[in-house]
């Protein structure tokens, strides 16, 4: 159904990274857990240390969203093969923010000692973390629907649309500067016979991509999602059957067996850790690195990869609401 994994705590602000149909859930959770030390709740105060941190638009979606985002997974050795390979749904959390000097993190003073003299040392934040991942257990396994929502999905796949299309116009504003600098004589200016240097040569302009199949594939996600919000809201948490095998699926859609370019073991086509980033995660990775490394033929490829498996998630969504209505109507008699 889902993986929850913990991956270090310490004192803090809540803190989760996960897949995005679980965004909603996870915010949830949060509304409801006590923070040791201020006593509000962790998702309360997580919102308005965000807000504290954030610049401009940032900050005003903060204030007026009703989810606080959560970012995507990239690698781990406890959550990678949930996410990356198998295509189930996981979340990433922890407490932290307050300890965190570094330097023990897998060393041979990494123990118990360190934990009780210099991080948690009344284990008050390893309560709130039990508790944390305790609910999200127990309402999980309780749930008579899973209680995934796609609304968030959609939004974020919107955002990281837009990432890409930014990504691209910087892409060939720089390589315009750098040819006009070539041509002007900048490097020429900057020559120094003490110091000397060789000249970039001329960097071809990066061409317009067709981003209009992720644009319609977002879309059509946006629409399904919001079909099926509306409808799971609209249940009362009765489970039509079948619906629980459809909402399972709907990570896996998001997954193509053929894997990412050069990497083959890592199936998400939204989620994955970079090729040169360690645990740093890359959304929409398949378009966004063919980007980054200028493989433009690739990156026109990807966007049709990422496409089709959108609209594989639309086109579960629409199922999965239309099971909604029926059981609805069995019960009122008709």
């Amino acid at each position: 159904m889902a993986y929850f994994n913990s991956d270090g705590n310490g004192r803090g602000y809540f803190r989760a990274e996960g897949s995005h149909t679980l965004e909603n859930f996870v915010n949830d959770v949060a509304k409801d857990i006590r923070d040791p030390e201020t006593s509000m709740t962790v998702w309360k105060r997580v919102r308005l240390v965000d807000i504290s941190r954030a610049k401009g638009q940032e900050r005003g979606e903060i204030r007026s969203r009703a989810d606080l985002r959560i970012p995507a997974l990239g690698s781990g050795s406890d959550y990678t093969v949930f996410i990356d390979h198998l295509g189930v749904a996981s979340v990433n959390m922890g407490y932290g923010g307050e300890d965190e000097g570094g330097g023990q993190y897998h060393s041979v003073y990494d123990d118990f000692y360190w934990y009780t003299h210099f991080s948690d040392t009344d284990f008050s934040y390893g309560r709130a973390l039990a508790q944390t991942a305790g609910t999200m257990v127990m309402r999980m396994a309780d749930a008579d629907i899973l209680p995934f929502q796609f609304g968030d999905l959609a939004d974020t796949v919107h955002m990281y649309d837009t990432q890409l299309k930014t990504l691209l116009t910087e892409k060939r504003d720089e390589a315009k500067e750098r040819d006009q600098e070539i041509t002007d004589g900048v490097y020429k200016a900057l020559y120094d016979p003490k110091k000397p240097m060789v000249a970039p040569p001329f960097e071809a302009i990066p061409p317009y991509l067709n981003f209009a199949p992720l644009d319609q594939a977002s879309d059509d996600l946006t629409d399904a999602a919001k079909a099926f919000d509306q409808a799971f809201s609209a249940a009362n948490g009765d489970a039509p059957e079948g619906l629980n095998a459809d909402l399972i699926r709907s990570e896996r859609v998001l997954t193509d067996e053929r894997g990412l370019p050069n990497r083959p073991w890592f199936e998400h086509l939204l989620y994955a850790p970079g090729f040169y980033t360690g645990y740093g995660v890359k959304t929409i990775p398949g378009v966004r690195e063919a980007i980054e490394q200028t493989k433009w033929t690739e990156a026109d490829e990807q966007i049709g990869r990422v496409s089709a498996a959108l609209e594989r998630e639309a086109d579960l969504l629409k199922q999965a609401t239309k099971l909604l209505p029926e059981k609805k109507a069995e019960q009122a008699g008709f």
